[in-house]
């Protein structure tokens, strides 16, 4: 528990540096695109439509009484929450074995390459958030009363993150073929987590397991907050929060003790 308090202390005591490695990450990034840093901005959008397209429009089409603008609003608040969590977890898991040559040359914390990694997938929250709130306006509909409690799922969002990126990195440098177990759950976490499909609508056992995921828990508590307030998660929200936070515990107190054992050989491993 020392160690877990000591790696967050050091987020905070470094959050200036992380900052500014973030931006020269961005500028590196994009320096030889013609639109530039615009893609941080477009990509996300002509991701989400394509999915928009062919599940909304095709395979699964529109529920009774759902418009476009509505079902877009909705998809958006789900896609951009939980691809900020895929890219921010992912390349979180990968960032010590690709970076541990700059921790080591600039003498920061290496506990804080995953926190580089996901705030750098900010751009895609803050981006489909956006377009998903211009969506509500202009399908006439208003804001959920809770909006306020969007920042906790934020919040937790961030820590939830981090956690399972900073376990899944010394995971990652000790096993490397890890990675690839990795990928295939986060790809298979969209289609169970509820990102596209209403898993309020799966009243079966099987539902009811996909309902315990942390995916779900930040994702329709996101989408409850801003758009549209559900019984379903209200009814399951104290038992859901408390175990969310009792894997974000032990993803974050295992992680911690993985890094700060193996952190002085990891350059042996590579």
């Amino acid at each position: 528990m020392i160690k877990a308090f000591k790696i967050l202390y050091d987020q905070i005591k470094f959050f200036p540096l992380i900052l500014r490695m973030v931006k020269y990450g961005d500028q590196s990034t994009y320096q030889n695109l013609f639109l530039g840093q615009i893609w941080k901005i477009v990509d996300p959008i002509l991701q989400v439509s394509v999915y928009f397209f062919i599940f909304g429009l095709g395979l699964r089409g529109l529920q009774p009484g759902q418009t476009v603008l509505g079902y877009l609003a909705w998809l958006m608040i789900g896609m951009g929450i939980w691809r900020f969590m895929s890219a921010g977890i992912l390349s979180g898991s990968e960032s010590i074995k690709k970076q541990i040559g700059l921790a080591t040359k600039m003498k920061f914390p290496l506990s804080i390459l995953p926190s580089i990694s996901i705030a750098s997938a900010g751009w895609i929250f803050v981006t489909l958030e956006s377009v998903s709130i211009i969506f509500i306006i202009l399908n006439g509909d208003g804001f959920s009363p809770h909006w306020y409690a969007s920042f906790y799922f934020m919040f937790a969002a961030v820590i939830f993150s981090y956690s399972f990126a900073l376990l899944n990195s010394s995971i990652l440098i000790l096993i490397p073929d890890y990675i690839s177990i990795l990928r295939l759950v986060m790809s298979m976490g969209m289609w169970v987590s509820g990102v596209i499909f209403d898993l309020d609508q799966m009243q079966s056992s099987i539902g009811n397991i996909l309902r315990l995921s942390p995916f779900y828990y930040i994702v329709y508590g996101l989408r409850d907050t801003i758009y549209q307030p559900t019984p379903l998660f209200a009814r399951h929200f104290i038992n859901s929060t408390i175990i969310f936070w009792s894997v974000v515990v032990i993803f974050m107190i295992t992680g911690s003790y993985f890094h700060e054992k193996f952190k002085r050989d990891f350059v042996e491993y590579l």
